[in-house]
């Protein structure tokens, strides 16, 4: 009989032992850098992942535990459970990175020209490190995983954006990219007016 909250009714393999499963939780931290800590059930696997944050409960995420339970390697049980805490928890990778990429996310969305949607990156363009680009990463996995496909678009096409805009930021052509908004700004109000005295 095993000791501990949860029993099994049915004999494990005998390579899922105590060790396996600390080696099991060691990996996902180095690859979400949160903790996360396993339990094995009758039939189902449960992982609590902490948040990161004090005031951010640990979210808990259940999986069926028969597909994994043949398997032998700690990289293939932390593959499908990587995946599965990605998908349901709430954003496990950087959650205030993720928090910034949703303020930014939803400026865009109310920008009402091209030339404000680059005003409002250029604004923000300190603010796009690698851990900003994996938040990013780990939103687009999540709406794909909810089946959001037109919101992991989005997502995927602001991505593309914004590395365009780092890579010009880092040679040094931030300045360059107003100039540039400037000008469209401006033909966009000629092109305006151009309109207004035609109808007129």
């Amino acid at each position: 009989m095993v000791s501990g909250p949860i029993s099994l009714r049915h004999p494990k393999p005998s390579h899922i032992s105590p060790e396996f499963i600390k080696d099991i939780e060691a990996e996902l931290y180095r690859r979400i850098r949160r903790r996360v800590t396993l339990a094995l059930g009758d039939g189902i696997i449960a992982a609590r992942v902490e948040s990161g944050l004090p005031a951010v409960e640990p979210v808990v995420i259940v999986m069926d535990s028969g597909p994994l339970l043949p398997r032998k390697r700690v990289a293939e049980w932390a593959d499908a459970l990587e995946r599965k805490i990605i998908g349901e928890a709430s954003i496990v990778q950087a959650p205030e990175r993720a928090e910034d990429v949703e303020r930014l996310f939803a400026e865009i969305q109310k920008s009402p020209s091209p030339e404000q949607t680059g005003a409002i990156v250029l604004t923000h363009v300190g603010d796009y490190d690698d851990e900003f680009f994996e938040a990013l990463g780990a939103l687009i996995t999540r709406e794909k995983a909810h089946r959001r496909f037109d919101r992991a678009r989005k997502f995927e096409a602001l991505k593309g954006y914004l590395r365009e805009v780092r890579k010009r930021a880092r040679k040094g052509e931030t300045a360059q990219m107003w100039q540039e908004l400037a000008r469209g700004a401006a033909l966009e109000k000629e092109d305006l007016s151009a309109e207004r005295h035609g109808d007129g």
